[in-house]
């Protein structure tokens, strides 16, 4: 305890210097858990969502939660491209169940609505909209109901004969509460946002390792005099990790603190789906506010106990327990090597379908990890090639120091390469123009009401002179070449393949799969499977249709291109948002690691700098030789990770038989823009080149 306490003590006597070291590793631990935080938030935020939509699926195989039973039938619609969810319900018993934020079931001609959707009802003509639930608005739905606060849900009444009589009404007598159809994409959502998170970890752990690092260097009269006097290599181990755990123990709070203050902002605008959060769900569990401080402070402390093992301190001073460190080997490469492989055979020979898309994925993630590692052999391979070919004398220091320690170089800057690697392959997987007229894809201005074969009399108020009817023949779809392509993107004759298999991915419902045919004798009494009414592409008149299909056949299907479009850019708008927010911070605390690591350098060859000084070096061209050193590193790591990206994303997309965009301009300006800002952050410890190399540097005692 007597080494603990003297530690605290010269960690807030040293003067300025020793209140910078613990500034530094307070801003690094203090970063490291307002990050954990957020993305513990953001988790409980994904689930919370889920498990607010859990009730929309259930059914008759749903466990009783209530006495008596309900009809349900549950539609998804749209208005204006945002996604509509409406309930039919009717109650079969004075105890029926109840979806959450009800507290009775509405009654025949009685509807219940979200309050945005009380809302937008209040502001829009009664054909675009509220004519798609008749009845009187009875109650409002409450926020356990409701997966955002601008959700649409409506839930209408009608009697038992009513709704017995829409075919895919359930008897339902429960809830759901566990996990809804859509569980898998929420859980694969927070397994990426845990990645994310120890993505964001890693500069922030590799920032702490160089504060540390600088630390032991500067302190090394203290512990050599410490040594001299009788202490023990222990410690000054642990006189040093309560140095450190001082600053990470007031940066664990100041990250909490941050994080309490970040959180309402990041409700207010950060979306996921094109929505907001409730603001009680983003919120990281009670536990994780004591344990994610605790745990990064006791994860600094760790930290620098093991950098300090890789030391000898002495009575005469601090130097490195090794003599000399073997340089990266070739076989670095090898997973690297492993994985680009992997891609080509993807691309090259197809995997048998019932294995989906895990090779993929295990060849992605092989490639990704063994970039990482051959990242320090690249960079040896760099710096040989820079001595070869340089031709100034600072450049050939820089390249012999980088050469010296490639491991060193390239840990600061590790973490760029998997974060711009994923700014890349997203960029590569987004269509250059959502909505974009893909074949079998949507016309503007054209509805589609998927009735799922229903006979054309039931449908009469539908059709028109502007309708295109697509009949169920057999296994596919009769329907005449020369209207569909009226509707869809399409051409005629269709080819052959088209016609045997559907339209194909980007295809919409009604002609997905199955044989397309012409239409033969007795073509008009085939149940209809679809209809394509064409409008003038306003918004008022695609309502309009929506609300008659609504009311002729409530569990009719409804598309339109605005919604395909909305979605798609609401997506890609998001992903492109999230990974440069990432790239930024990843890259800009690179930066801070570089620049922690060229003082560190520099305090270790203060007195070599300074012999070059004093034998006519000038002052610039030592300051050339640490960009040199910096900038090399961080050019290499974002040029394989925007190699490797494009790479992978070109593979998926190709196998995928989806267009691949290379990256744009503004992607590059975006890599460069925070390469750049990284090397700017660096320049701040070129003025410690002046006093650092001041001649009475070269005495030696």
């Amino acid at each position: 305890m007597s080494a603990v306490r003297l530690g605290l003590r010269l960690a807030v006597a040293g003067g300025r210097e020793s209140l910078a070291r613990l500034g530094l590793t307070a801003f690094g631990a203090g970063v490291g858990v307002a990050l954990l935080l957020l993305c513990l938030a953001g988790q409980s935020a994904l689930q919370g969502r889920a498990d607010r939509a859990a009730w929309r699926d259930s059914t008759s195989a749903t466990p009783a939660t209530a006495p008596d039973a309900a009809l349900w039938l549950g539609v998804s619609d749209h208005y204006a491209g945002e996604p509509l969810f409406r309930l039919h319900v009717a109650a079969l018993g004075p105890r029926p169940p109840l979806p959450p934020g009800l507290d009775r079931l509405p009654g025949d001609g009685e509807v219940a609505v979200s309050p945005a959707l009380r809302r937008l009802i209040d502001t829009v003509p009664a054909d675009r909209l509220a004519d798609r639930f008749p009845g009187r608005i009875a109650a409002t739905i409450g926020p356990a109901a409701l997966t955002h606060p601008g959700q649409l849900v409506a839930v209408v009444g009608h009697s038992p004969e009513e709704l017995r009589a829409h075919t895919g009404a359930q008897e339902v007598r429960g809830v759901q509460t566990g996990p809804p159809g859509d569980y898998f994409y929420t859980a694969f959502a927070r397994i990426l946002l845990g990645l994310v998170a120890a993505l964001l970890l890693v500069p922030v752990i590799v920032f702490i390792v160089m504060v540390t690092r600088i630390a032991a260097v500067r302190r090394e009269q203290r512990f050599a005099a410490m040594r001299l006097a009788g202490a023990t290599r222990a410690q000054t181990a642990i006189m040093a990790a309560a140095e450190t755990g001082l600053g990470a123990a007031a940066g664990a709070l100041l990250g909490v603190a941050g994080y309490l203050a970040v959180r309402p902002l990041v409700a207010a605008h950060l979306t996921h789906g094109g929505v907001r959060f409730f603001d009680s769900d983003v919120s990281a569990p009670a536990a994780a506010l004591a344990a994610v401080p605790a745990g990064v402070a006791l994860l600094a402390v760790a930290t620098t106990v093991v950098t300090l093992r890789g030391l000898r301190v002495t009575p005469l001073g601090i130097g490195s327990a090794a003599v000399r460190r073997r340089p990266p080997r070739a076989w670095r490469a090898l997973p690297l090597v492993a994985g680009l492989l992997g891609l080509w055979l993807a691309l090259s020979v197809p995997f048998p379908s019932d294995q989906g898309e895990q090779p993929y994925v295990y060849f992605l993630m092989i490639t990704l990890v063994g970039a990482v590692a051959a990242g320090p052999w690249l960079c040896l391979v760099a710096a040989r090639l820079l001595i070869r070919l340089g031709r100034r004398a600072t450049t050939l220091m820089a390249a012999r120091r980088l050469a010296g320690d490639a491991r060193g170089a390239f840990r600061a800057v590790s973490g760029v390469v998997p974060a711009v690697f994923a700014v890349v392959f997203l960029a590569g997987l987004a269509k250059p123009e959502p909505g974009g007229h893909f074949y079998g894809e949507l016309r503007p201005g054209v509805i589609e009401v998927y009735v799922g074969d229903q006979p054309a009399s039931r449908l009469a108020p539908l059709l028109g002179g502007d309708t295109v009817v697509v009949r169920a023949s057999g296994g596919g779809s009769a329907v005449s070449c020369a209207e569909l392509a009226l509707v869809v993107n399409a051409s005629c004759p269709l080819p052959a393949s088209v016609r045997a298999r559907g339209l194909g991915t980007y295809a919409t419902i009604g002609v997905m799969g199955g044989e397309i045919k012409e239409p033969v004798p007795g073509h008009a009494s085939l149940p209809v499977r679809a209809l394509y009414v064409r409008t003038d592409g306003t918004l008022a008149a695609e309502e309009r249709v929506r609300t008659r299909a609504a009311l002729v056949l409530p569990r009719a299907i409804v598309n339109s291109r605005r919604d395909t479009v909305l979605q798609e850019t609401r997506l890609q708008d998001e992903l492109a948002t999230y990974a440069r927010l990432a790239t930024w911070f990843v890259v800009l605390v690179a930066g801070c690691s570089l620049t922690v690591g060229v003082v560190a350098g520099l305090i270790e060859r203060r007195r070599s700098f300074a012999l070059l000084r004093a034998a006519g070096a000038r002052l610039a061209e030592l300051r050339r030789v640490l960009l040199v050193e910096t900038a090399v590193p961080l050019a290499l790591s974002v040029l394989m990770g925007a190699a490797l990206g494009s790479a992978a994303s070109y593979v998926a997309t190709s196998a995928g038989g989806e267009p691949w965009s290379p990256p744009d301009l503004g992607l590059v300006a975006l890599l460069a823009g925070s390469a750049l800002a990284a090397m700017a952050v660096t320049t701040a410890a070129l003025p410690l080149m002046n006093v650092t190399t001041r001649y009475d540097a070269v005495r030696f005692e």
